[in-house]
């Protein structure tokens, strides 16, 4: 039977007071594991006045409204929500919720129903000066909640700051993690300079967080990203899952990360024990998806000791379940044992692991860099540095990412924008690519825009509604070294018990 949990270290041995790398995912889920069934989506959209800039504007330049070949934020973000639509099975239940200093809900039925629908209503023009992102959270969960669907998604996308209701980013991040906690996982797309994408992104704890730049390819940029979108939510087998891990206080852990779905550096979820106690991390998983596409998987960047073992010794061991409340399974423990040895050439295995915890440590280092750069001119420089470092790794994905946050330096994008962008771009994991993540789905391109324009421009009064095992078995504690003990020798008495927008002048102010 194989295991629950994997975990995998990238060597079978390590020398003494070396960094090295361990793998944790849960074991590939199948249809059989699957806890519920069906796909449910809430799309919240920002409809503030904001929206209404043009799509490759630097300057904040609005769209005119009644020349169809302007292309705004908004209708990038309509044709975004129609992408996702046509990604989505047939009878997965859509709701389009729009917000400004209100949110409404526009529409509710199937994706397919959306897909011929292909139109919504938005807020009343009085109410677009202000951007309410709580209150759009609020009514989307409130929406979700109803359904009774094994993934069940929100999509937020804005470009603006919320400057209504409430704006601290502390509660709002809260008010995501409490959902995520009832199994409604939050995805966010930025759109713009006007983003706030550091808020943004602590809105998707279980999801993914994206940006568009203002760039001509806008369009083209969210197909790619509401592709993804909806192939991450189409084969949800268990809405949530959670892995407890307890690392012997022997061994030092320098950082946790996680490597698929998404590629990020987790802070706030190691209580280290301070070489007294085991250190202990909580994962939330978020929803798991169905085979190897679907499996999350985190790794843990840890420091040997100084002495040598006399034999294998328990390095971390980990729990779990997959789903919650009654439907909730356990996962079998799994646990991993290495020796420690005096040996300087102990063999590096599985070097991908080390590359995957380099690329995200550089990712975040180069981002905060250039987020604290001084000139335009500096920032550039960053990301060229960016561009060597990643293809020394080799990454070459992140040195992709860099080198296009320099380009778009150079071609004067808004800082800002380049910023939030680069952020989100170096942060897609490098580690699998599903190749129906971008499948060719059609999309309305600028020039398919400004015609369905021209052609609603003559009926806008229309009333339309609407990885190497490790040792199995399970062990209920670490034994001798649960309460540490500098002086006591390794294997000594055994290794554990295997066991606003920004407002035209005239209209306000953001």
């Amino acid at each position: 039977m194989s295991e629950d949990i994997k975990i995998a270290a990238d060597r079978h041995e390590v020398h003494l007071g070396d960094e090295f790398v361990v793998s944790v995912a849960p074991r590939v889920l199948r249809r059989a594991d699957r806890v519920a069934d069906g796909v449910a989506y809430v799309l919240a959209v920002d409809d503030s006045w904001s929206m209404g800039i043009r799509a490759d504007s630097t300057a904040d330049e609005f769209a005119d409204p009644d020349n169809p070949q302007d292309v705004s934020r908004k209708d990038v973000a309509e044709a975004g929500v129609r992408e996702l639509a046509a990604a989505l099975p047939h009878s997965a239940r859509v709701e389009i919720v729009t917000f400004a200093q209100n949110a409404g809900l526009r529409f509710s039925g199937t994706a397919d129903e959306l897909r011929r629908k292909g139109r919504w209503n938005g807020n009343i023009e009085d109410e677009r000066r202000w951007t309410n992102i709580e209150g759009a959270l609020r009514r989307a969960y409130q929406q979700l909640e109803r359904q009774q669907a094994g993934s069940r998604r929100v999509v937020l996308l804005s470009d603006g700051l919320p400057n209504f209701g409430e704006t601290d980013p502390e509660r709002l991040a809260a008010l995501a993690r409490q959902a995520a906690d009832r199994e409604l996982h939050t995805d966010v797309i930025g759109i713009g300079a006007g983003a706030d994408y550091a808020l943004l992104e602590r809105l998707a704890p279980t999801g993914m967080a994206e940006h568009v730049a203002s760039r001509a390819t806008a369009a083209e940029a969210m197909k790619q990203i509401t592709a993804r979108f909806a192939a991450y939510g189409r084969d949800v087998v268990a809405g949530s899952g959670e892995l407890s891990l307890e690392v012997n206080p022997h061994f030092q852990v320098l950082g946790v990360y996680q490597i698929d779905p998404v590629r990020r550096r987790l802070d706030g979820v190691l209580a280290d024990g301070g070489g007294r106690r085991p250190s202990e991390v909580r994962l939330t998983l978020g929803a798991i998806g169905e085979g190897y596409d679907g499996q999350p998987r985190y790794a843990l960047k840890v420091r040997a000791p100084e002495r040598v073992s006399a034999g294998p010794i328990p390095v971390l061991k980990a729990t779990g379940r997959i789903g919650s409340g009654p439907g909730s399974r356990e996962l079998t423990p799994g646990s991993l044992k290495l020796p420690t040895v005096n040996n300087p050439l102990a063999q590096n295995i599985r070097p991908d692991y080390e590359r995957e915890v380099a690329a995200v440590d550089l990712e975040r280092e180069i981002n905060q860099r250039a987020d604290a750069a001084g000139s335009r001119a500096e920032r550039e420089r960053i990301f060229e540095e960016g561009v060597e470092r990643a293809r020394r790794i080799p990454d070459p994905d992140l040195a992709a990412a860099f080198q296009q946050s320099a380009g778009g330096l150079r071609a004067g994008l808004q800082e800002k924008d380049v910023l939030n962008e680069s952020k989100a771009t170096s942060s897609r994991s490098s580690t699998r690519n599903k190749r129906d993540w971008f499948q060719p789905i059609p999309v309305e391109m600028p020039d398919e825009i400004r015609a369905r324009r021209r052609l609603q421009s003559l009926d806008d009064d229309e009333d339309d509604t609407g990885y190497g095992s490790a040792d199995g078995g399970s062990h209920g504690s670490y034994g001798s070294y649960g309460s540490y003990d500098p002086s006591r020798p390794y294997g000594s008495s055994g290794t554990g018990s295997d066991s606003d927008a920004t407002l035209p002048p005239e209209r306000g102010a953001r």
